[in-house]
């Protein structure tokens, strides 16, 4: 659970910031994480894709959230970024 919500957390920051190439990267990284994580508990590849495709699921949904998110948060902070 804990992975689910940091994997949505970096996908919205990521949506607000950055375009969607950055997710295939990130994911490839998620999964080489995920497959260290479970060897180093020493359990099977089948433990490692149980962990990885929910975290995976959160990114992209997470990066959604904020992409969606991105003209609001730009609106909200047009008159405090004033620039001299």
């Amino acid at each position: 659970m804990i992975l689910l919500g940091v994997a949505c957390l970096i996908g919205g920051f990521l949506g607000l910031y950055f375009s969607v190439l950055v997710l295939v990267p990130l994911t490839a990284a998620l999964a080489f994480a995920c497959c260290l994580g479970a060897a180093g508990h020493g359990d099977m590849i089948s433990a490692a894709l149980f962990s990885f495709i929910p975290a995976a699921i959160g990114l992209q949904g997470g990066y959604m959230i904020g992409l969606t998110a991105r003209d609001l948060f730009r609106q909200s902070n047009a008159a405090q970024s004033r620039r001299i």
